[in-house]
């Protein structure tokens, strides 16, 4: 099941830009350390706001942001998205992956039998991990915790459906 967000303002896109420009920090990898800090980006070129929350901790929310996308309409805005992972978690992850198989090419030195092994054991069980780090990194607090910064510091009206996958 996926959650789709629709938040609506009721005033412009430029106010609202201004404000989240006011109560938040840039959205980058050296904020997540600090705690209770909200973290935006915009990207003008395709109208998307993502909204993250500083970590501070394993389980304080800084796994995930929400990426949405713009819509005016007249002097009123509607952001549309869902929650996903943070983009250098996911880099990270696969570049993990590649440093395994590397090291699997290298230290088999051409041996079937090693090569097979080392797939068998260290590889299989490391893709499932890539292909469902969206699921372990999906982070309840987080998703509350941005949820209340619109809420709260924006004035926004949130609605959340569920469609299934």
């Amino acid at each position: 099941m996926q959650e789709y967000y629709k938040i609506y303002f009721l005033y412009s896109k430029e106010y609202l830009l201004e404000q989240i420009k006011k109560t938040t920090k840039p959205l980058c990898i050296s904020n997540q350390a600090y705690r209770d800090m909200a973290l935006a980006a915009y990207k003008e070129e395709d109208n998307t706001l993502c909204i993250g929350y500083a970590a501070g901790s394993m389980t304080g929310g800084g796994w995930e942001m929400l990426q949405t996308h713009i819509k005016s309409y007249g002097g009123d805005v509607m952001l549309e998205g869902t929650f996903v992972l943070l983009p250098y978690i996911k880099k990270a992850a696969l570049f993990f992956l590649l440093i395994v198989i590397l090291f699997a090419l290298f230290f088999s030195q051409g041996d079937l039998l090693i090569l097979t092994e080392c797939l068998i054991l260290f590889m299989f069980p490391l893709y499932l991990l890539y292909r469902n780090i969206s699921k372990i990194g999906k982070c309840e607090e987080g998703r509350r915790l941005v949820l209340l910064y619109l809420e709260k510091v924006l004035h926004a009206n949130v609605e959340i459906s569920v469609e299934e996958e």
